[in-house]
Formats: structure tokens, C-alpha cells, sequence
């Protein structure tokens, strides 16, 4: 059977292509540090393959949130540490001040400092993270947590959204607190009011042990029902003067004798009673209400510079305040705490999820991992078959049927 030239011709181009195709691709396959360039190279490994990679890819996108987490998170506690620092110094001047031996002016200095140390926390209230977001405006954060109006008082103007991020399949984490919860739902100073009913003398009041007022509060106080919060306190004049203290329903909570003068300690309550024995007065508890630590501040400021106020009248203001910065205080410490809670969960998930993302790349290294050596030695062997391959076709290309071998 005779051969003809284009049969030749295109049977040497068709090996030589081919030649090239195996050629290219293991180069490819060298360049891409692979051994699977599509699937059907290996339709099980590649769906081995492409099923760890969108495992990394997830973990990838984890890793990332607990990277935001972990910013938002050391931000506030950086801010929050700088607070403890300032209220623990507010909190030493604002014993020195209940000090009856201090003068106007020592008060001014210590009022003063007050001033400079209220106006730092309101700005670290207002802190900003490295993009410019407020720390505890909560989801509002491209603005200020805290505004001061023009009445002087603070108003958080945030909300108490926090961002949760999720760091790994079964865990999210929040990022920072809102400011709402940390320094604007902070319970202030529990007290009471007295008013007098009948008779002429006058009655001077204060919470002298401030933890026995707070729990008699708390077990008589009535958000419903008004008259429970209300007590008569009598006095009847006598060989010896008497007190009684009685509840809404006619029990007598206490009573006892008394000198006019001195003072009488009821449920931390102390009440000195002057003038004349023989009268009723009415005890009222205060409704408890949180309130924002730099009002409490700026309203015993207030009170210190003002000289018409009497000592009993500062000494309560400055007490007020001590309240609110130690109520505030808990407040931060907890949030710390749940701050360090929240970094120690990331860092634990952040291991773990670094170790399975190494596994999962081990694992693809396995199924389509390169063997460098052998397909080097391939490439070699490729490159001398195209050689061979193109100096057969040139021959052929030339030959003829008048030509003689």
C-alpha cells in the first residue's frame, strides 16, 4: 500500500503536537505545584481537593473576624484600665473632700481636679478605634457615645447593640461593650426623704452605713405599690422620750428611746431629731435610678463650689458621688472580665483553627501534592521527544516520491 505525503506530513504534525500538549502541561503542573490540573486528572482527589479548600477558605474568613474581635476587644481594655486609673484618683479626692477640716479653697483645688479628671473620662468614654470607630457607641459607632447637652449633663446617644463575630462553626464572640451598659445603666446612691407631718421640731437626716440602707431598701422597696415605700416615724415627749418607726401596714419596724440631739441609727438610716418631742414625720425611700458617673461627678462639683452649701449638704453630695464611681467601677470590672474571657476564647479558637488549617493543606499536599523530582525528570523527557519529534518532521516534510533513501 503506498503511503502517501500528506498522510505522512500530517501524521508527523499530529505527534509533534501532542508532543508539545504533554510538554506544556507538565510545565504547567511544575509551575502550579500540582498534580491534578482538572478534574478529570483525578475526579476523586479533586473533589477532595476543592472540598479542603473551601475548608480553608472559611477558616481563612474566621481568622479574620477573630483579627476585628481581637482589635475591638484590646481597644476597650486599654480604655477601660485608663478609667480605673482616673476613678481611683477621683475616688481618693473625693474622701480628702469629706474632710470637715478642708477649707473653701482646699476645696476649690480638689473640685479643680475633679473637673480635669470627669472631662478624661468623658473623653475615653468617646474613645476611637484604629478605623475611627467609637468603642461603646455600640452599632452607631461612626458617632460619639456620649453628648454633652446643653442642660451641662452627659446623654448617651449610642445603642446597646455590640457586634458579634464568629470566629469558628459553634463560637461567636462580642466585640466591645455598649457605653450604655457599662456607664449609663450604673445604679446611684439609694436614699430616702423625710418630711415632717406635725409638730415643731426639725429633723436632720443621712444614710450613715450606706450597705444596711441598701438592703432594707431592697426588701421594702415596692415598684408597684407606692404606699409600701412610705414609713411613719413619731416621737412622743415623756419621762423619757420614745421613737417609733412604722410600716404602711401599723407594724412598728422599731422603736426605743431617744435624746433630742442625738442622733438615732434606723436600718443605716441616721436621724437627729431637735426642738420639741411630739410630732410625726414621714419617711419616704427614694425610687433607685441609674445614672451616668460623670453627672453624679458634675453635680457634686457643682455642689463643692458652691458656698451657700452646708457641710451635711456637701458631705451628702460628695457620698453621692463616692457611690456612683464605686457602682461604676464594678461595672468596668466586669466588663474587663468578659473582655479577658472573650481574648482567651479567640486565642484558644485561633490555635485550633491555625492547626486544622495546616492538617487541611497537608492533606491536599497528599491527594494533589507534585513530586518535583519526577516531574522535572518528565519535563526532560518531554523536551527531548519534542526534539526528536521536530527533527523527524522536518525530514519528512522534505521527502517526495522521487526521492531516494
Amino acid at each position: 500500500m503506498r503511503v502517501s505525503n500528506n498522510f505522512i506530513y500530517n501524521q508527523s504534525l499530529t505527534d509533534l503536537t501532542k508532543s508539545n500538549e504533554r510538554y506544556l502541561q507538565t510545565q504547567r503542573r511544575i509551575s502550579e505545584n500540582t498534580d491534578i490540573m482538572t478534574a478529570s486528572d483525578d475526579p476523586v482527589g479533586a473533589a477532595q481537593v476543592m472540598r479542603y479548600e473551601a475548608v480553608n477558605l472559611l477558616l481563612d474568613q474566621y481568622s479574620e473576624n477573630a483579627v476585628m474581635a481581637k482589635n475591638s476587644l484590646e481597644y476597650e481594655e486599654v480604655v477601660l484600665d485608663g478609667m480605673t486609673d482616673l476613678f481611683n484618683r477621683a475616688s481618693i479626692l473625693l474622701i480628702q473632700a469629706e474632710n470637715g477640716a478642708y477649707g473653701d479653697e482646699d476645696l476649690g483645688a480638689i473640685s479643680e481636679e475633679l473637673q480635669m479628671l470627669t472631662l478624661a473620662a468623658a473623653d475615653l468614654m468617646n474613645s476611637t478605634d484604629s478605623d475611627g470607630n467609637h468603642i461603646f457607641a455600640g452599632h452607631e459607632s461612626t458617632r460619639s457615645a456620649f453628648e454633652l447637652k446643653p442642660d451641662g449633663r452627659y446623654e448617651f446617644v449610642g445603642d446597646e447593640g455590640r457586634k458579634k463575630l464568629q470566629i469558628s462553626d459553634n463560637v461567636t464572640v462580642s466585640g466591645a461593650d455598649s457605653g450604655k451598659t457599662v456607664f449609663e445603666d450604673v445604679w446611684t446612691r439609694n436614699n430616702f426623704t423625710y418630711s415632717s407631718v406635725s409638730g415643731e421640731g426639725s429633723m436632720r437626716t443621712d444614710v450613715a452605713d450606706q450597705s444596711v440602707f441598701d438592703d432594707f431598701l431592697q426588701k421594702n422597696y415596692s415598684a408597684i405599690d407606692a404606699t409600701q415605700n412610705v414609713f411613719a416615724f413619731t416621737t412622743v415627749a415623756g419621762v423619757q422620750d420614745t421613737f417609733s418607726l412604722t410600716n404602711a401596714n401599723g407594724e412598728i419596724l422599731a422603736s426605743g428611746n431617744f435624746t433630742s440631739g442625738e442622733p438615732i441609727d434606723l436600718f443605716g438610716m441616721r436621724l437627729t431629731f431637735e426642738g420639741a418631742v411630739g410630732g410625726t414625720g414621714i419617711i419616704s425611700l427614694d425610687k433607685p435610678e441609674r445614672d451616668n458617673v460623670l453627672n453624679e461627678m458634675n453635680k457634686t462639683i457643682k455642689t463643692l463650689l458652691n458656698p451657700d452649701t452646708d457641710f451635711y449638704e456637701r458631705r451628702s453630695a460628695l457620698r453621692d458621688a463616692t457611690v456612683s464611681l464605686r457602682n461604676t467601677m464594678n461595672s468596668i470590672d466586669s466588663a474587663r472580665s468578659e473582655v479577658g474571657a472573650n481574648l482567651n476564647t479567640i486565642a484558644q479558637v485561633g490555635s485550633y483553627g491555625e492547626m486544622k488549617s495546616i492538617s487541611n493543606r497537608v492533606a491536599q499536599e497528599e491527594i494533589a501534592g507534585l513530586d518535583i523530582a519526577e516531574a522535572a525528570s518528565e519535563l526532560a523527557q518531554e523536551e527531548a521527544a519534542i526534539s526528536s519529534s521536530q527533527k523527524l518532521f522536518n525530514r519528512l516534510s522534505n521527502l517526495s516520491l522521487f526521492d531516494t533513501m
